[in-house]
């Protein structure tokens, strides 16, 4: 009985790991995350505290000075001036290097370096003026030592939340899946970019940043759990044949 609770035990932690890997996690939120952000190719960034899709107060953890602490509601306001590229790379993100908490929302279990780990970054944009008919797609940039360039991932879909921003423009919510290859992280970048085929004339906004994150190489210690409950269930197959 004893050894049927301990295999039971090892199950439920083993599902407890994979649970809490899923769970989705606040990046950039507030006023005061996106403060740390900068342009990054033909554009003009700044945050902006008159427009928040979510009208959050907590910091996300992308904010390296106060992560998860009070902050100002705002977002981030981003100019349109050049395509660059196959991209247009809007927004880049102050370096993450420091900030363990954040790469391990988007990379569970990272620690110095990158394991294999696969997810959707969530953001909120508002839509530009399409009058061109040109096709929008946002997406993201990931850049660390394990690509040694930054890696592209664009929205898989969109959904319309009903309600405009500042510029009169409709805000959507973006789901970009991504996936991160394992090798060293010495540093990590991160940046907001659209599809280059794309030449909005009016600024547009973006907030709320978060990520659902799973780790797809299992840990040592999830290792050695999984060990633990394959011997159990050995063992107990061999008192029941005795």
């Amino acid at each position: 009985m004893c050894m049927k609770k301990l295999v039971f035990l090892a199950i439920g932690m083993l599902a407890f790991a994979f649970q809490s890997a899923n769970a989705q996690t606040s990046l950039f939120t507030t006023f005061d995350d996106f403060s740390q952000w900068g342009p990054s190719g033909g554009t003009t960034v700044t945050a902006d505290s008159t427009f928040s899709t979510d009208a959050s107060l907590i910091n996300g953890l992308g904010n390296t000075t106060a992560a998860g602490g009070s902050g100002t509601s705002g977002s981030l306001s981003i100019q349109w001036v050049s395509a660059t590229g196959n991209f247009n790379s809007v927004a880049a993100s102050a370096s993450e290097g420091g900030n363990s908490a954040f790469l391990s929302a988007i990379d569970p279990g990272q620690a110095g370096s990158a394991v294999a780990a696969t997810g959707n970054i969530y953001l909120d944009y508002s839509l530009p003026d399409n009058e061109g008919g040109s096709y929008f797609q946002p997406g993201v940039l990931l850049q660390y030592a394990a690509v040694g360039y930054y890696s592209q991932f664009f929205a898989s879909s969109s959904t319309d939340l009903g309600f405009t921003d500042p510029n009169g423009e409709e805000v959507f919510r973006a789901t970009i899946p991504y996936t991160i290859t394992a090798g060293a992280f010495n540093g990590f970048g991160f940046s907001i970019m659209y599809n280059s085929n794309y030449s909005p004339a009016l600024p547009y906004h973006v907030d709320n940043i978060s990520v659902t994150a799973v780790q797809t190489v299992p840990e040592p210690a999830t290792m050695a759990l999984v060990g633990l409950g394959f011997a159990g269930l050995m063992l107990v197959r061999r008192r029941r044949q005795s």
